[in-house]
């Protein structure tokens, strides 16, 4: 019995050693590392009205916090500097959780994740854009 003990207390003590040398194998790590500059609303009104002002259509990027291909093009795709300025430049951004918005993820039919939708001033698409995006891909579509 001691020795089971033994061995269990030893197991624990090499997987904390390894979460600590390697702190990229957590997902709050993968979370904190996004480093993007975009500056993104949440509220969908308030972004009409923006984009009616400035003249910009609305991109916005339906997600969920489960999703591992958003939080992907959070860290790799909406990092990237290009993409950063056309976003910047030409949209007026808007993040949907399709978890705490379902009446609004179903208006727009985002049931796939991540989705992208291009909106005029008016809330009406223009483009959709469906599934993980590198950088380059993105930058085609946008």
């Amino acid at each position: 019995m001691d020795k089971y003990i033994i061995g269990i207390s030893a197991i624990l003590v090499a997987l904390v050693v390894v979460a600590l040398t390697f702190p990229g194998l957590t997902d709050n790590e993968t979370e904190t590392n996004t480093t993007s500059s975009l500056k993104w609303g949440t509220d969908l009104n308030q972004a009409m009205q923006e984009a009616k002002n400035t003249d910009k259509n609305i991109f916005v990027d339906f997600h969920a916090d489960w999703c591992s291909y958003c939080k992907q093009m959070d860290e790799e795709t909406y990092t990237d500097p290009q993409v950063e300025e056309k976003l910047t430049q030409n949209y007026v951004l808007v993040k949907v959780n399709v978890d705490d918005n379902p009446d609004l993820s179903s208006q727009y039919q985002a049931y796939s994740l991540p989705t992208m939708v291009i909106l005029d001033s008016d809330g009406n698409e223009i483009n959709r854009i469906i599934g993980y995006q590198t950088p380059e891909q993105l930058l085609d579509q946008i």
